[in-house]
């Protein structure tokens, strides 16, 4: 397996989020350092390979099919989250109008950072089917 070093780097503290907002800031970062490792290593493979034809265009099948299969998870994830988070925000929305009758002026100071918290979850749903099929063609191709 060809290795790449990670670069370190840490962000300042006004652009520090949430746990789960880090969480998926580290998991895009480890997918972006593995995808060109797992690249290098798969087009070494089909180059170093006899030119066996069966082989090499099962090996351009699979990187096809994961993609396919990634991008339709990903779809069918971001989806049902949507409506999830929708739910949510709505349940939260109807939640602050009642505090907001009863006499609560601050009843919606918080709902950007539920926004936001829906917004991460939505968006790691999305990110995680790439980031798993990575990591697994990370881990096959080293052994």
């Amino acid at each position: 397996m060809i290795t790449f070093q990670m670069p370190e780097f840490s962000l300042p503290t006004s652009m520090m989020g949430s746990a789960p907002a880090l969480q998926l800031q580290q998991k895009t970062v480890a997918m972006f350092m593995a995808i060109p490792q797992v690249m290098a290593t798969r087009i070494w493979n089909l180059a170093s390979m006899p030119m066996d034809t069966d082989t090499q265009q099962k090996e351009i099948q699979t990187m096809i099919s994961e993609k396919e299969k990634a991008f339709i998870e990903s779809i069918g994830d971001i989806n049902s989250q949507i409506i999830a988070s929708q739910l949510a925000l709505g349940k939260q929305w109807m939640n602050d109008w009642q505090r907001l009758m009863s006499g609560n002026h601050n009843a919606f100071s918080n709902f950007g950072k539920h926004i936001d918290s829906e917004t991460i979850k939505i968006m790691d749903k999305g990110i995680s089917p790439y980031a798993k099929t990575v990591q697994a063609n990370k881990m096959r191709l080293v052994y």
